[in-house]
């Protein structure tokens, strides 16, 4: 069994630095479009956050002290927050280039989207969203959920729900074959990885640690 754990441990690290190369690869090219034009311009700021995401996690992993994984996996959560709005605004983009543009309604609802995500920054900052390092948690050290987790996983999922509708209506739109070939290759490569982010935060460890780390009671959690 322990074999099969350390098999998916390095399985996973690679992954996780093959689709951050990956993404970071993507954005580079991404940023060669037409930046003006809004569907470019949000897919790249897809690609950011998929970069942010999955650099985070990559460092979290190999981070030589505690202190660091907790940084890490917290710019982690950069990305996290800002990934559902940006699908959904890449989404408004990608249906308004069929012919039906925001007529006020969904560009409010984006720029309440934006709002509730600074909003979560903020309460990343000051640790309501996710609370401390758990140093001895299983099966790897990760940051304490709060309440206001499972109220930002439920809001994740609804804008994911949000920009899948608007995608099923911008692809209906589309008239010709070549149309719908090229409007289904945007959709699936923007729309790959939409939902391991949410929950990418080190469920597997990139290396085990050693042994049980322990901390002295109400002192800050092992600050070396």
């Amino acid at each position: 069994m322990s074999g099969l754990i350390g098999f998916l441990q390095s399985f996973n690290e690679l992954l996780t630095a093959g689709i951050a190369i990956t993404a970071f690869s993507l954005l580079l090219y991404a940023l060669s479009f037409n930046l003006r034009d809004r569907v470019a311009r949000t897919f790249a700021l897809i690609l950011v956050c998929v970069v942010i995401v999955f650099v985070g996690e990559a460092f979290a992993g190999v981070a030589g002290s505690l202190r660091w994984i907790e940084i890490w996996q917290k710019f982690q959560w950069v990305g996290i927050i800002l990934l559902p709005t940006v699908y959904l605004h890449f989404s408004d983009a990608l249906l308004a280039t069929t012919g039906r543009p925001s007529r006020g309604r969904r560009r409010f609802w984006i720029r309440v989207a934006y709002f509730i995500s600074g909003f979560f920054l903020v309460s990343l900052a000051f640790s309501w969203l996710v609370g401390p390092l758990v140093i001895n948690g299983q099966p790897a050290p990760h940051l304490q959920r709060t309440t206001l987790t499972w109220v930002f996983s439920l809001l994740y999922l609804a804008g994911m729900v949000l920009a899948w509708i608007n995608f099923v209506r911008a692809f209906r739109r589309t008239v010709t074959s070549t149309s719908r070939r090229r409007m289904a290759y945007l959709i699936i490569g923007a729309c790959s990885q939409p939902l391991r982010p949410l929950y990418a935060s080190q469920l597997l460890p990139a290396r085990p640690w050693p042994a049980p780390i322990q901390c002295v009671p109400d002192t800050p959690p092992c600050a070396s």
